[in-house]
C-alpha cells in the first residue's frame, strides 16, 4: 500500500498549484472534496462533520428537538410551530390568551379551538418572550474583556431581572401547572436563571426540586440539566459538571455541540475523557466518551472507531467518525501544493508525518472492510471500503466494495455513480482519442460539472485530466483542461503557446478535445488574433520590432500617450501622467503621438531604431528614446503595465514587485544598451546631460535590485553616472535634476 499511496499523492497533486496570498484561508478549501460525509445520515450529528472552515459543520437543515416535542404537544406543523415559538410576538400571544386575535395573520391557525385547548401553553410562551432578551449570563466581574468570537457583549442579561419577583412567577406558575411538560419548561426556566444569575447553588437545588422529581427524560430535561452542569462548573465542580455534559451529550439532540464545547472550554477544563469511561451508565453512554475522544483533534479517530464497533457494530457514533476519518485522509491526499510548515498548521498533530498518516490510512481500510463482515449495513461499510481502496489505487477493490450497494437512498446512490465514474477515469493509464470517446460516452456529464459535490477551486476529473495529458506531452490540453488561455499572461510561457496554437487549429477533435478548447478559450472568438497580440507583446519585450510589428498587424488592445517615450526626474509609480513624464525631443519626430496602439508603437520603434543606427545628435536622440521606452516599461517604470496585460499602471507586487522572481523579462538591460548607444554619436551638452542622468536611473535600478537588506537599499546611489553628469553642470537639465532629484542634490551635500 506505502508504494501505491505514494503514487497517488504523486498523481493527484502533480502540476496543482495555486496561490492564497491575502484573506482568511481555512483547510476546507486545500483540497479536492469527492466523498459526501453525509451518508452516515443522522442528522443529529451533523454539527460534527470534518469542517475547518467554523467550529461545527453548519447544516441549516437540522430539525430543533425542542420544536418536535412542541410539535407534538400542540398539534401543529413543524414551520407553524416554529413560528409560534420563536418569531411571533408577545403582545400577539397575551392578545390570544385574553380571547381576542391575534394582529399578525401568519398565527391564523391559532384558531378559538386551539387557544383554548393550549391557553396555558400559550401563557408560558408569552411570559418566555419577556424572559429571553434577558437570559444571558451576568459577565463574570474578574473578566476584562469578552471572547474573540463574540463580536460585542449582549445588550441585555439576566442581572436586569427582579430575580424575586421572576422567580415567585415561576414557582407559583410550576405548582399550578397541572401538565408535566408545562411543569418541566417553568423548571427549566428557573434554573436557567438562576444559573445566569450566578446564583450557582440555588441552581443545581432548583434543578433537584423542580425538574428532577418529575422524572421526564425529554429534550427540554436535558435542556435543563445542561444549565445545572453550567452552575456546578460555575461553582468549580468541574468533574461533575462534566459528568452531567456527557449525560446531555448522549441524549439531546439539541445540545451536543453546546455540551461538547462547554466540557472542552478553557485552559482549566483539560479534561481526560478516558476518566469518564469507566463511569459510564450503559454501551451507548460510553460510546458517545468515545466519540468525543476521536472527534478532539489530538486523537486519531480510528482508534476509538474500533473501541465503539466492539460495543455495538452498528453504532452511529462509529459512523460519523468514520466518514470524517475518511475526510482526513483525503485531505492529506487530495491536496493542492501546500509547504510542510502551512500542512502542519491545517491538520490535526496525529497526521503531520508521513509514516502516521500511511499507518492511518492502512489502519482505516482494515476497520473499514472488517466491518463488511461485522455490521448489518452492508452499504455503508461498502462505500467507504470501495473509496479507500479508490485512494489506494486498488480500482478491482474499489469497484468489487461498490457493486455491492444496494439501496434506495438517493445520496447512497448518487455516491456510487460518482464513484463508478472516478474509479473508470483513473485506472486509465493514459486518454487516447478511444478513450476519451468512452469515457464522454459513458459519463457524459462528467467533465462539464463536479459529480457530486463542489469543489473547492477546480474539477477533479479536469485535475485528473490534467496529469494524464501532460504525463503524455500533451501540455496544451493539459494546460487547457484548467486554465483559460489568457491565464498565460499571468507567466508566459512561449513554447506552451506554441502548442496550444496549434491545439487550437487541430482540424480533427475528437468530442471531449473541442469541449476542451471552447472552454479555454471562452473569452476569445478569434483566438488566433489574440494569440498573435500575445506574441506581439513579446517580441516587443525582447526588442525584436519587425517581428513585433508583424504581430499587432492582426490584433492590438492598448492605447498610449506619446511620454510612453518621454522620462522623468522625480520617481513616482502612480498620478496624473502629464505632471509625471516630460516629453523633451519628441515633437522632433512626427511619428510619434498620442493613443497610440501597440502597432502604432512598434513602427515608431522601428524608425527610431533605423534613424538611430545613423551619426549625429539626431541618431542620439533616437537611441535615447528607445531607451526611455524600455527604462517606462520595466519593473519600476511608470508604464510598468505596458507589456504585461494589464490595463492601468497600478502597482502589482505579484507582477512587479520582486526583481528576478516575476516571470516578466525586465528590460532595463535593453534601455542601457541604446543609451550607451546615443551617448556614442552625442555631441550637444543638453542631450549628453539627458542620457548620463537616465544611465544613473538605470544603474539606480539594477543595484536596488541587487540590494540584500533595507539598509544597503538606502545607500544605493549611483555615483560613478552623476559624477559624470557633474560635467554637465551648465546645461539646464542639470539644474532641474539638481533641484528635482534627491539622490543627486543629497549626493553633492
Amino acid at each position: 500500500m506505502r508504494k501505491k499511496l505514494l503514487l497517488a499523492a504523486v498523481i493527484l497533486t502533480a502540476f496543482m498549484g495555486k496561490s492564497f496570498a491575502c484573506g482568511w484561508d481555512d483547510g476546507d478549501w486545500y483540497y479536492y472534496n469527492l466523498f459526501s460525509q453525509e451518508i452516515m445520515n443522522d442528522p443529529i450529528y451533523r454539527p460534527f462533520l470534518l469542517t475547518y472552515e467554523t467550529k461545527y459543520y453548519c447544516d441549516t437543515t437540522l430539525r430543533n428537538g425542542n420544536l418536535e416535542e412542541w410539535q407534538k404537544y400542540l398539534g401543529l406543523s413543524y414551520e407553524d410551530t416554529k413560528y409560534l415559538v420563536f418569531e411571533s410576538s408577545r403582545e400577539d400571544l397575551q392578545s390570544l390568551t385574553k380571547g381576542k386575535s391575534a394582529a399578525d395573520r401568519k398565527l391564523s391557525f391559532a384558531t378559538p379551538e386551539f387557544v383554548k385547548k393550549h391557553k396555558q401553553a400559550l401563557l408560558y410562551l408569552a411570559y418566555t418572550k419577556y424572559l429571553e432578551p434577558y437570559m444571558r449570563i451576568i459577565p463574570d466581574p474578574n473578566l476584562e474583556v469578552y471572547n474573540w468570537w463574540w463580536d460585542e457583549p449582549y445588550e441585555h442579561n439576566a442581572g436586569e431581572l427582579d430575580y424575586n419577583k421572576v422567580k415567585n412567577v415561576l414557582v407559583t406558575s410550576w405548582k399550578a401547572e397541572k401538565d408535566d411538560e408545562l411543569k418541566l419548561r417553568y423548571g427549566y426556566q428557573l434554573v436557567r436563571l438562576a444559573h445566569y444569575t450566578r446564583r450557582f447553588k440555588e441552581a443545581v437545588q432548583l434543578f433537584d426540586q423542580y425538574v428532577k422529581p418529575l422524572n421526564m427524560r425529554t429534550e427540554m430535561y436535558y435542556y435543563a440539566l445542561s444549565q445545572k452542569a453550567g452552575a456546578l462548573r460555575g461553582m468549580g465542580e468541574t468533574e461533575q459538571a462534566n459528568r452531567e455534559f456527557i449525560h446531555v451529550f448522549t441524549n439531546s439532540s439539541d445540545l451536543k455541540t453546546v455540551a461538547y464545547t462547554s466540557m472542552t472550554f478553557g485552559e482549566e477544563n483539560d479534561i481526560n475523557f478516558a476518566d469518564f469511561v469507566a463511569g459510564a451508565a450503559d454501551d451507548k453512554e460510553r460510546n458517545e466518551i468515545y466519540f468525543m475522544m476521536g472527534y478532539s483533534d489530538f486523537n486519531n479517530p480510528v482508534n476509538e472507531i474500533e473501541k465503539i464497533v466492539a460495543n455495538d457494530p452498528n453504532a452511529i457514533q462509529a459512523k460519523v467518525l468514520m466518514v470524517r476519518a475518511v475526510n482526513l485522509i483525503e485531505r492529506a491526499l487530495l491536496t493542492t501544493s501546500l509547504s510542510a510548515d502551512d500542512n502542519e498548521a491545517l491538520y490535526p498533530s496525529w497526521n503531520a508525518s508521513e509514516s502516521e498518516t500511511m499507518a492511518f490510512f492502512e489502519q482505516a481500510v482494515r476497520l473499514s472492510d472488517k466491518q463488511l463482515d461485522n455490521s448489518s449495513d452492508k452499504n455503508f461499510w461498502n462505500l467507504i471500503s470501495s473509496y479507500l481502496h479508490f485512494l489506494d489505487q486498488d480500482f478491482e477493490k474499489a469497484s468489487n466494495c461498490l457493486a455491492k450497494v444496494k439501496s434506495n437512498d438517493e445520496l447512497y446512490m448518487k455516491t456510487v455513480d460518482c464513484l463508478t465514474a472516478y474509479i473508470d477515469l483513473c485506472r486509465q493509464p493514459t486518454i487516447d482519442s478511444k478513450t476519451e470517446d468512452y469515457l464522454l460516452g459513458k459519463y457524459p456529464d462528467l467533465f462539464y460539472k463536479p459529480c457530486c459535490n463542489n469543489l473547492s477551486d477546480y474539477n477533479f476529473v479536469s485535475l485528473v485530466l490534467h496529469n494524464r495529458y501532460a504525463r503524455q506531452d500533451e501540455h496544451a490540453k493539459s494546460y487547457l483542461v484548467l486554465h483559460s488561455l489568457q491565464r498565460l499572461e499571468d507567466n508566459p510561457d512561449e513554447k506552451l503557446l506554441d502548442e496550444i496554437q496549434t491545439f487550437l487549429n487541430k482540424k480533427k477533435k475528437t468530442a471531449l478535445e473541442q469541449s476542451i478548447a471552447e472552454n479555454g478559450t471562452i473569452d476569445w472568438t478569434d483566438y488566433n488574433n489574440y494569440i498573435a497580440y500575445f506574441k506581439g507583446v513579446l517580441r516587443l519585450t525582447d526588442g525584436n520590432f519587425k517581428e513585433a510589428k508583424k504581430q499587432f498587424e492582426k490584433q492590438t488592445r492598448l492605447k498610449v500617450s506619446k511620454r510612453i517615450f518621454g522620462h522623468n526626474i522625480e520617481v513616482y509609480y502612480s498620478g496624473d501622467e502629464k505632471d509625471i513624464m516630460r516629453d523633451d525631443y519628441l515633437s522632433e519626430f512626427p511619428f510619434i503621438h498620442d493613443n497610440m496602439t501597440e502597432l502604432d508603437v512598434a513602427d515608431a520603434l522601428m524608425q527610431l531604431e533605423k534613424i538611430g543606427n545613423k551619426k549625429g545628435d539626431e541618431a542620439a536622440k533616437a537611441n535615447y528614446l528607445i531607451a526611455n521606452f524600455y527604462y517606462n516599461v520595466s519593473v519600476t517604470g511608470y508604464y510598468r503595465h505596458y507589456l504585461r496585460f494589464d490595463n492601468n499602471n497600478g502597482f502589482c507586487y505579484d507582477k512587479y514587485g520582486s526583481y528576478g522572481d516575476e516571470p516578466y523579462k525586465n528590460t532595463l538591460q535593453l534601455s542601457s544598451n541604446y543609451l550607451e548607444k546615443a551617448m556614442k554619436t552625442a555631441s550637444d551638452n543638453e542631450l549628453k546631460a539627458h542620457i548620463v542622468f537616465a544611465q544613473a536611473k538605470n544603474a539606480q535600478q539594477e543595484m536596488e535590485a541587487s540590494a540584500v537588506s533595507a539598509w544597503e537599499l538606502t545607500r544605493v546611489v549611483p555615483q560613478d553616472q552623476l559624477y559624470i553628469l557633474d560635467q554637465f553642470k551648465g546645461t539646464a537639465y542639470q539644474k532641474d535634476v539638481y533641484s528635482n532629484c534627491l539622490y543627486y542634490s543629497d549626493y553633492h551635500n
